[in-house]
């Protein structure tokens, strides 16, 4: 029996920039089950930056519902929201966001110090997470000593280091050369096989459909994507 880990339900997103009121998200109804991969694709102002701070709990909807492993978001104080981010999620961004004084171990680390884990605890998790995506004779380098495939391989080895039920990653392979992009959904691919949900945003078609689900979100609006149909 399939088992959701996530629903939107009539999401809806609204900013208020003085006398105007801009309407980002318009009735979202989306749903990722366990073990999925699933990417949304949109050109540049579709709103799936907005879709993904909502489903990352790094926003809230204006209304609607959003319900993540069973709790609903709305409810949720800031303390409880950023418990969330560090241990159910893991971000995976465009531009790696890693510490750049910091080596490989530290910057994979680095959740588990919120989550209270201790210091040798931390060390073995993130060594192991950074020998799972090929970086064994990477683990004491520097971001500047790293290329970007290996700098974005540090950054999704630390967000599976707390084992979160999903990974989020946001146009993960924007900043790479076509091959390194290649490697890098390679590597999602193979996540996913050994059971990671994966939920990634991008703008790239050929990307997207790298996934087993592609959905397609235009202005503010989402639905299943068709081949042909921008």
């Amino acid at each position: 029996m399939s088992e959701s880990l996530l629903t939107m339900t009539n999401v809806n997103k609204q900013y208020i920039m003085g006398d105007v009121v801009f309407q980002a998200l318009t009735d979202i109804n989306f749903s990722v089950e366990k073990g999925e991969f699933v990417s949304i694709l949109g050109p540049s102002g579709s709103g799936k930056s907005t879709l993904m701070n909502i489903l990352g709990c790094l926003d809230i909807a204006s209304s609607g519902d959003y319900e993540l492993t069973g709790s609903n978001i709305k409810a949720m104080t800031e303390n409880q929201l950023a418990d969330i981010r560090n241990k159910k999620i893991g971000f995976v961004f465009q531009n790696f966001q890693l510490l750049k004084k910091q080596t490989a171990l530290d910057n994979v680390m680095l959740p588990l110090i919120y989550s209270g884990v201790s210091l040798a605890k931390r060390r073995e998790r993130a060594r192991t997470m950074l020998i799972e995506v090929g970086l064994e004779d990477k683990i004491m380098s520097r971001p500047n000593q790293l290329s970007g495939g290996q700098q974005q391989r540090v950054s999704i080895a630390r967000a599976l280091v707390t084992n979160p039920d999903i990974i989020l990653a946001d146009e993960p392979t924007g900043a790479l050369d076509q091959k390194t992009g290649a490697q890098i959904m390679d590597l999602f691919q193979q996540l996913n096989k050994e059971g990671k949900t994966v939920i990634m945003i991008t703008h790239d078609k050929k990307i997207a459909l790298k996934a087993s689900r592609v959905m397609h979100i235009v202005d503010g609006r989402m639905q299943k994507y068709v081949e042909g149909v921008e």
